[in-house]
């Protein structure tokens, strides 16, 4: 018997308290407020209650990222798996052999143009996935 109180105690810490949202909050907005609401909302994967709570609240809701991002983050980890393996392959080298091989100006080349094509793609990525998720503060009339 005491086993299961233990167990039950264990359980009641770990599960999440329930919170239960009963207040309600009402605000005018134009049509082409509300889409965009919905819009972001859905950009967000978030319903609208949701979306429009975190923004009151002072979160920026991230935008899940599209088939292209996705495919480009996959694309990332996969360019990420090369480099691990060159700096594997380096290491696994002795110092002499490393003069050598870096010695050689047409592996040398090779190596430097593979990485500056990772790291554009890299750079590409970044760049693409960064975007603004502002509202403005301003009201209407």
């Amino acid at each position: 018997m005491a086993h299961d109180k233990d167990t039950f105690q264990r359980k009641a810490k770990h599960e999440k308290p329930v919170v239960r949202r009963d207040k309600v909050v009402v605000t005018k907005v134009t049509e082409q407020e509300l889409v965009q609401i919905k819009s972001s909302a859905t950009q967000c994967g978030m319903t609208r209650s949701d979306f429009i709570r975190a923004r009151a609240l002072g979160h920026k809701p991230r935008q899940r990222l599209s088939d292209a991002e996705l495919d480009g983050l996959r694309l990332l980890a996969a360019c990420r798996t090369d480099m691990v393996n060159f700096a594997n392959a380096l290491h696994g080298l002795t110092d002499n052999e490393k003069i050598r091989l870096f010695r050689q100006q047409p592996t040398m080349l090779d190596w430097y143009e593979k990485v500056a094509y990772v790291t554009d793609r890299v750079t590409d990525f970044l760049q693409s996935a960064q975007t603004a998720n502002n509202y403005p503060a301003g009201t209407t009339k």
